[in-house]
């Protein structure tokens, strides 16, 4: 289970890497939305590498992310790394509840509790940087066949 959560975690980011660099070549908003997507699903399952390794957690989403914040992630990844994580799991869960979405350039602009917020480009690139940080710390190298 560990071996399959990590490979789906490197999994959906190396489709986020891919759809960045396709980005850059067309600069289509939905290749943002997607860049969101896949990287949420990364730094999820990344997390729940993590909490499987340490044999801990449980059905209560909330409480394995606070968990894993509190008392896991200290012990291998640096400050930024799990800001970044958080951080990429915040604006997927805003960008699908976002009322308004417009993109204009490098920035994807959402409309979050009235305020509005702006995601650039650049920014996913360094949660990607995280999220490789986040599987390449991971304790255990399995290896892909």
């Amino acid at each position: 289970m560990i071996e399959e959560t990590l490979m789906d975690s490197k999994y959906h980011l190396a489709v986020s890497k891919r759809l960045y660099e396709s980005y850059l070549k067309f600069q289509d908003k939905r290749f943002i939305i997607a860049i969101i997507n896949e990287l949420a699903r990364s730094a999820s399952n990344i997390i729940k590498t993590y909490l499987l390794y340490e044999g801990v957690g449980g059905k209560d989403p909330k409480a394995n992310l606070r968990l894993f914040v509190e008392k896991i992630a200290p012990k291998y990844l640096d400050p930024l790394t799990i800001e970044n994580l958080l951080k990429i799991l915040e604006i997927e869960k805003a960008q699908k509840n976002s009322p308004i979405e417009f993109a204009k350039k490098d920035k994807l602009i959402l409309l979050i509790n009235g305020k509005y917020r702006i995601i650039t480009v650049e920014r996913l690139n360094e949660f990607m940087n995280s999220a490789k940080v986040a599987t390449d710390r991971f304790p255990l190298n399995f290896r892909q066949i």
